[in-house]
C-alpha cells in the first residue's frame, strides 16, 4: 500500500511539474546550474519567445553562465552579442575569443558556421586585437 501511495504521490509531483509553464521550468533548471537550460533561457530572452520579454542584458547573463561551463553554443551566442553590441558594449576581442572557443567545441556544419563568423570578425581586427583574443582563448578555463 505504501508503495502504491508513493507511486501516486510521485506521479502527481511529476504531473504538477509538467503543468508549470516552460519558462518557469527552464528558469528552475538554469538556476540549478544546468548549462543547456541556461543556453535555452538566454536564447529565449534574446528573441522574446516562450512568453519571456526580450531582455538582452539577461540574455548575456545566461549565455555567460553556460559559456563559462564550456557550452559551445552559448559561447557562440555570447560572441554574437559582443560582435554586434547587443545588450553589451561591442567588443571584437571578446567576441573573437568566444568564437574561438565555440569553434573548438563544435564539429561539422556547426563548426564551419562558427569558424566563418570567427574569420569575418578576425579580418576586421588589428593584429594586436587578434593576438589578445587568441591569448584569452588559450588561457580560458571552464567554470564548473
Amino acid at each position: 500500500m505504501r508503495l502504491l501511495l508513493s507511486a501516486v504521490l510521485l506521479s502527481g509531483l511529476v504531473f504538477a511539474q509538467q503543468q508549470k509553464p516552460l519558462r518557469e521550468r527552464l528558469l528552475e533548471r538554469a538556476l540549478q546550474g544546468e548549462a543547456e537550460a541556461q543556453y535555452d533561457l538566454a536564447k529565449n530572452l534574446e528573441t522574446g519567445r516562450i512568453g519571456l520579454k526580450r531582455d538582452l542584458v539577461q540574455a548575456e547573463h545566461w549565455y555567460r553562465k553556460a559559456a563559462e561551463q564550456g557550452d559551445p553554443f552559448a559561447q557562440a551566442g555570447l560572441a554574437i552579442l559582443y560582435q554586434f553590441g547587443k545588450g553589451v558594449k561591442a567588443d571584437p576581442v571578446e567576441a573573437c575569443m568566444w568564437y574561438t572557443l565555440a569553434a573548438a567545441g563544435t564539429k561539422g556544419g556547426d563548426r564551419e558556421s562558427i569558424a566563418e563568423m570567427l574569420d569575418n570578425i578576425s579580418a576586421e581586427m588589428t593584429a594586436e586585437q587578434n593576438a589578445e583574443a587568441r591569448k584569452r582563448a588559450a588561457e580560458w578555463k571552464p567554470k564548473k
